[in-house]
């Protein structure tokens, strides 16, 4: 159910590429739908008639004429034979299960269709006839000599040669089998109009195009490297979403705003471990919320009573304390309880990034943040880094690899899925454990 939902908001989201697609079939299908001219077609009634057999025998005959007929062979040399234009088309189909034998022929004018159906059915009686006399002429002649010649000759006591009526049996067979042929009905039976229905056809054409439109729309989707829902975060780069951070605006939206803001904070106290929780939040590229994020948590977190320290730590940032901080702590770690600082919370404390400084190359070993961090843990429940951007600054898989877990921070369309696993794999290779992904609309957390 949710795959099928992501599909629809990834087609909802490119409404403007399923309408493009879907307009420019619907008129290229138009033009020539709407300059196709009506037809017509022409019908001529022929009949199978054939003395001594049942209709039935008939009806099968009409068939066999209809498919001879249709034979391209066939009606390329009636065609040449009656100089009927290219552009005529022609069938011969059996009506119903009776001896009638209808042809039509389809053209752009009621005269020429009707013409063509009338010489095209007598050329094909003709050529049909034509080719049953001279199958049995030459039979019914041999018969007739034959006849003759057993009558002349009767038997030693003058009565009839008993091969007389044997023969004659042959030969009335042979006159009525020729007589199997087809006769004219009505060579002019009528014209037909027959025109499309213009609206039908092009609301199938529309049909056609809103479904290549949509096929399109998701075709950019999967194509398109953007991160816009928590589904494409999960599917195009393997990271696990943890919470989405909607914008505000509106009283429902700040509402839930905020519910999301304190689940976040949630997911951190819920993190069972054994000492104290140092959680690392870090942008990747696109992003730029992890110090707001991280006040956020850290606020929350310490109004639930938990004794919180929050560290910025983006050293290219202005901080709202001004003093010694982190890079003070870094060089001597036995500073870090004087350069925290208190906020308007009791149960927080804040470490300013500190004095200036140019390259912290020296100062981020592992063994001094870890020093640093150990010293906060004896009088904190939850300790909140607010991490330089991962694909920006060295220090911040030092950092991130010293935290006990860390979260990626990723800004709805802004961050693409390449800077999304670039960022992890540079958390992996710092052996840094990535707990998920936050995505925010870029709005800047309270």
């Amino acid at each position: 159910m949710l795959g099928l939902k992501h599909r629809i908001d990834q087609i909802r989201r490119r409404w403007w590429v399923v309408l493009a697609v879907a307009v420019l079939a619907t008129f290229a299908a138009a033009l020539p739908i709407l300059q196709v001219r009506p037809t017509y077609v022409g019908s001529a009634l022929l009949v199978q008639s054939s003395p001594g057999l049942a209709p039935e025998q008939d009806a099968a005959m009409s068939i066999g004429y209809a498919t001879l007929f249709n034979e391209p062979a066939t009606i390329g040399r009636l065609r040449a034979a009656t100089k009927t234009p290219d552009d005529v088309t022609f069938e011969a189909r059996p009506v119903a299960t009776s001896p009638i034998l209808a042809i039509e022929a389809t053209a752009e004018s009621p005269e020429v269709a009707q013409d063509a159906a009338q010489n095209m059915a007598a050329a094909f009686r003709a050529d049909i006839g034509a080719v049953r006399h001279a199958a049995f002429q030459k039979g019914i002649a041999d018969a007739e000599h034959e006849l003759d010649s057993l009558i002349a000759r009767p038997g030693p006591d003058g009565q009839l040669n008993p091969m007389v009526p044997v023969v004659q049996t042959r030969l009335d067979t042979m006159r009525a089998e020729s007589a199997n042929q087809l006769h004219e009905l009505q060579l002019r039976a009528g014209v037909t109009k027959t025109e499309q229905d213009i609206m039908f056809n092009l609301g199938i054409r529309a049909a056609g195009g809103l479904l290549l439109g949509v096929l399109a729309a998701l075709g950019l989707a999967a194509l398109s490297s953007h991160i816009v829902t928590t589904e494409d975060l999960r599917d195009k780069t393997g990271i696990e979403p943890l919470i989405e951070i909607p914008d505000g605006g509106s009283n429902r939206a700040e509402q839930l705003r905020e519910d999301r803001l304190r689940a976040l904070a949630n997911l951190v106290s819920f993190q069972d471990l054994p000492k104290s929780t140092v959680v690392a939040l870090t942008d990747c590229r696109g992003a730029r919320a992890a110090q707001e994020l991280s006040e956020a948590v850290a606020h929350r977190s310490a109004q639930q009573g938990r004794r919180t320290v929050l560290v910025y730590a983006d050293n290219e940032i202005p901080q709202p304390i001004d003093g010694p901080g982190l890079n003070d702590a870094l060089a001597d770690s036995s500073i870090v309880h004087s350069v925290l600082r208190d906020s308007a919370l009791e149960s927080l404390k804040i470490i300013s990034t500190g004095s200036p400084v140019t390259d912290r190359y020296a100062l981020m070993g592992r063994e001094r943040i870890d020093a640093v961090l150990d010293e906060l843990r004896m009088g904190a429940d939850t300790i909140v880094i607010a991490a330089p951007p991962i694909a920006d600054s060295i220090d911040s898989q030092q950092l991130c690899a010293a935290a006990d877990f860390t979260m990626l921070v990723v800004a709805r369309r802004s961050s693409r899925s390449g800077d999304v696993t670039s960022a992890a794999k540079s958390l992996a290779d710092a052996h840094a454990v990535l707990l998920g992904a936050v995505m925010t609309d870029g709005r800047d957390a309270p």
